[in-house]
């Protein structure tokens, strides 16, 4: 029997092949993590300059916020439909396409002239970022090592957690210092440079195999995939209770001061990157449900001790860093658990994983006003955590009936 010979340069070149495969797999990462920044912060951004919209527009800030809605509902329907219409086009195509339509969205609402032209551009973004989205998580666990899926995912999730951390905070400062087309506007340029990189970056992605419409379907008749969906959109609610009216929640401590308000914000977006990474860790090491359920426990101790903390911008931002922390985790742990259930149909599980996620967008502002009405801070708190020990609930084991 003959062998190839394996002498020190075979040796060198495969080790410089394995460093050039670690460093595409990072930028591939990346990438995916910065196209879900910028779909992350302009979604964000809109609720910090609603007022200015709405005064440029000649309407009520309320009718600025129905457009946001709007763009979280079409996401909500739209992934899902695409995932599985498109199950047959390459990834890096379908990614490519939405972030070209999100951003000539998102350009047309910073350019537009009126209330009208703003809600149909926001709806057309919302189209772009629902083929983008659910791909970009399916994606990440495919690209990693065997035994690292978990933190590939955290990597990819941290776009979102920079946008809420970072992105947010700046676009509104840089639409305070300028107005708000321009930050909207730099978004939109942002999606078209990703939208030309993201085809020949990803070029070659492991898909999923193709299945027939009816098994893309049955994933629905999982009870495990139906409680992942309800699980994530009670996470985003709990968020999004205390996030959208953070400036409620915190006015104590505050007393309306915009600078100390950013700062909580910051520790709490900080903090989020720390779980999101952490959350990665973790995956690998205890599991996904250990990791969603501990990370759940601390949310909810950390939106109840809100209750006595209040007054207290210490014990605030005690609270922002647990919450931080503690929500991101147990959102990469949830991501991970659901692309692990059906690997095949990673793809359209992850799209019903987007649905739940906009669903919980787009009902947060309602219920959080009428229980800031109704109830005040406190009430917010309790409401969100509520939420959170919904989502928990959710982790309860159950058997797939197929």
């Amino acid at each position: 029997m003959s062998t190839t010979p394996r002498g020190p340069g075979y040796l060198r070149l495969a080790s410089e092949l394995t460093v050039d495969s670690h460093r595409l797999t990072g930028l591939r990462l990346g990438t995916l993590a910065f196209a879900l920044f910028v779909v992350g912060t302009n979604a964000f951004v809109v609720a910090g300059v609603l007022p200015a919209i709405g005064e440029s527009l000649s309407v009520t800030p309320t009718l600025v916020s129905y457009a946001i809605s709007a763009y979280a509902v079409l996401v909500a329907i739209l992934a899902p439909v695409f995932s599985t219409l498109l199950a047959h086009v390459p990834p890096e195509r379908v990614m490519a396409v939405g972030m070209i339509v999100f951003a000539v969205g998102t350009g047309a609402s910073a350019l537009s002239p009126n209330y009208l032209v703003f809600f149909i551009a926001r709806a057309v973004a919302g189209i772009g970022a629902a083929g983008l989205v659910p791909l970009a998580t399916a994606i990440a666990p495919r690209l990693a090592e065997p035994g690292k899926q978990g933190r590939a995912m955290a990597v990819v999730a941290l776009g979102f957690t920079m946008a809420v951390a970072l992105g947010s905070p700046v676009g509104t400062g840089l639409a305070e210092i300028t107005n708000w087309r321009v930050a909207i506007g730099g978004l939109a340029v942002l999606g078209a440079v990703l939208g030309i990189a993201i085809a020949p970056l990803l070029r070659g992605v492991p898909r999923n195999p193709k299945v027939a419409l009816a098994e893309r379907l049955g994933v629905l008749t999982d009870p495990r995939v139906i409680m992942g969906v309800i699980a994530i959109m009670m996470m985003i609610m709990s968020f999004n209770l205390i996030y959208v009216f953070s400036s409620e929640v915190t006015l104590r401590v505050t007393d309306g001061d915009g600078a100390i308000l950013a700062v909580l914000l910051l520790v709490f977006g900080l903090s989020g990157a720390v779980g999101n990474q952490l959350g990665g860790w973790l995956i690998d090491t205890w599991g996904d449900v250990t990791t969603m359920r501990i990370a759940l426990v601390i949310e909810i101790g950390a939106f109840l001790l809100m209750l006595v903390t209040l007054d207290s911008l210490a014990g605030t931002a005690l609270v922002f860093a647990l919450w931080g922390a503690s929500g991101f985790s147990s959102v990469v742990a949830l991501q991970h658990r659901l692309a692990s259930l059906r690997p095949q149909h990673s793809g359209i599980i992850l799209s019903w994983y987007s649905t739940g996620m906009y669903v919980g967008i787009s009902l947060a502002p309602v219920i959080g006003a009428a229980v800031l009405l109704g109830q005040g801070p406190a009430g917010l708190a309790v409401a969100a955590a509520i939420a959170a020990a919904i989502a928990l609930l959710m982790t309860t084991p159950v058997r797939s009936r197929s």
